[in-house]
C-alpha cells in the first residue's frame, strides 16, 4: 500500500499554507479550510514559509500582507523569484488594500485580494476557485 498525502477515498488533497501573524486568523482559516478537505500548514511570517516552502510544497499560499520580518508582497516575489516555486497560486487577505499595494500584489500574479474583515465562505470560495482552475 502506497503512503502520502490523501484522504479516505485515495484522492490527494490539495495543500494549503496559510502565513498569517494573527493567531485567532490563522486558527479560523485553518478550520475552516480543513472542513473542506483540505490539508493546512501556517506559518506566522514570511521567513518560516519560505524556509518550509519546498518540503510542504503547497498548492496554494494565502498570505496576510502585514506581518513582522518579511511581509506578503516580499514573500510572493520570493517565490516568484525562485523556478521550482513561481507557479504556485498566491491570495492575499489583509486590511492593507491601497491602490499602489494592489497594482504591485497583481503585478506579482496575485489572484486575488481578500480585505479583512471577510466573510469565511468568500475565503472558500477563492480557494476552490483557484484549486480547481487547474
Amino acid at each position: 500500500m502506497a503512503l502520502g498525502n490523501g484522504d479516505k477515498n485515495g484522492m490527494s488533497k490539495k495543500r494549503i499554507m496559510v502565513v498569517e501573524d494573527s493567531q485567532v486568523i490563522y486558527q479560523m482559516v485553518k478550520e475552516a479550510l480543513e472542513a473542506k478537505g483540505y490539508e493546512v500548514f501556517v506559518m506566522t511570517n514570511g521567513f518560516e514559509a519560505l524556509r518550509d516552502l519546498e518540503s510542504i510544497a503547497p498548492d496554494l499560499i494565502v498570505s496576510d500582507i502585514m506581518m513582522p520580518k518579511l511581509d506578503g508582497l516580499r514573500l510572493c516575489e520570493a517565490i516568484r523569484n525562485r523556478s521550482e516555486t513561481q507557479s504556485i497560486p498566491f491570495i492575499f487577505v489583509s486590511s492593507q488594500f491601497d491602490e499602489r499595494t494592489v497594482k504591485r500584489g497583481r503585478s506579482i500574479g496575485a489572484k486575488f485580494f481578500i480585505a479583512k474583515p471577510f466573510e469565511m465562505e468568500t475565503l472558500i470560495d477563492c480557494v476552490d476557485k483557484v484549486l480547481n482552475s487547474e
